[in-house]
């Protein structure tokens, strides 16, 4: 397994609790994928560097996980049909920052 770092910018629009909601969606989708969540930092309602689909800010998350590589399709696949999720980068944590 792997370690991966996805940031996820969520729809301003939602509240704490809907917010919440989908942390946790994202959190079952990567273990359901077989991973395994090791931290979730949520950022807050942050402004947009530029305009998305007509939004200007958004509630930023950070995940960490461990994920087998041949998996990660699925999540991208999903993270780009959700109707929450704004905008997503998932990167590969280097080896050594263990």
């Amino acid at each position: 397994m792997s370690s991966y770092e996805l940031m996820y910018v969520v729809k301003p629009e939602l509240d704490e609790d809907g917010v919440q909601r989908e942390i946790d969606r994202v959190n079952q989708l990567i273990q359901t994928n077989g991973g395994q969540v090791k931290k979730v930092t949520p950022w807050g309602k942050r402004r947009l560097a530029y305009a998305v689909k007509d939004l200007h800010e958004g509630h930023y998350v950070v995940a960490e996980f461990d994920l087998e590589g041949t998996r990660l399709g699925e999540i991208e696949r999903v993270l780009k049909i959700s109707d929450t999720v704004v905008r997503h980068l998932l990167v590969r944590q280097d080896e050594g920052k263990k």
